[in-house]
């Protein structure tokens, strides 16, 4: 499985970029799901996929208060106003990934999940921290985004899940470098980059055994997940470290 190189999306530096810009840019060129050339999912795809995309639209689902207050304080205490607007961008796209999923779930008459329990433990892990707790959870969750995202796509010949599959990865990709420099920003070291390892590797493992089906459809082994984040780990830890690509 190939990892992405976060160095090459075409978006610059990340210590250049205007994300509010960026964010409403992507906004107004966002997807919009047309089904008049959809091929039907067989049972046995509804079978395989649905599970793990029901969970996963629960999970990219979010109101952000307990996030855009940490964004407040930070801004508050370091004048840095350009990131509650981009920040806000953020949030607004996140719930829009979650709006993909849902129109696709309507289309096959699939209902929502109510209750999710990876997201759940996710969510408290947030809840009540500092801008650092919130950003660590929220990149390790989008780097395991990528590998699901590249796995799904790969499970049906439905066009309008591999176009929704291809805008998650166009933009989980870069929510993790605008993640990764913000936590170049707030003084993520060495002692954050080890405790990230940690979180991420418990939390492949509980991806991969909520969604095993899928990536074992799509060719993925446990090691290959596992490789895979890592690889992507590697590089966000980079630009967390020095402001820029390693």
């Amino acid at each position: 499985m190939a990892t992405i190189d976060l160095s090459i999306l075409g978006i610059g530096n990340p210590a250049e970029m205007d994300w509010a810009a960026y964010f409403d840019e992507n906004h107004a060129h966002r997807l919009v799901n047309d089904f008049s050339r959809e091929t039907p999912l067989t049972a046995d795809e509804k079978r395989l996929i649905f599970p793990s995309v029901r969970r996963f639209q629960k999970g990219e689902a979010s109101d952000g208060r307990c996030l855009i207050a940490c964004a407040e304080a930070y801004v508050q205490a370091t004048g840095d106003a350009a990131y509650l607007p981009a920040i806000r961008g953020f949030i607004r796209e996140e719930n829009r990934h979650s709006a993909y999923l849902k129109s696709y779930m309507d289309y096959y008459g699939v209902a929502p999940a109510s209750r999710v329990l990876l997201d759940r433990i996710f969510r408290r892990m947030r809840k009540g921290g500092t801008l650092k707790r919130e950003i660590t959870v929220l990149v390790t969750a989008e780097m395991l985004a990528l590998s699901y995202y590249a796995a799904l796509s790969r499970c049906t010949a439905s066009p309008v899940l591999q176009r929704i599959c291809a805008q998650m990865l166009h933009d989980e990709s870069r929510h993790i470098v605008f993640q990764s420099w913000t936590l170049h920003k707030i003084g993520a070291g060495e002692a954050d980059a080890r405790r990230r390892q940690r979180l991420l590797r418990a939390a492949a493992n509980a991806l991969w055994l909520g969604a095993k089906p899928v990536f074992a459809a799509a060719g993925y082994t446990r090691r290959a997940l596992f490789s895979e984040a890592e690889a992507m780990l590697a590089q966000s830890a980079a630009i967390a470290a020095t402001g820029t690509w390693a």
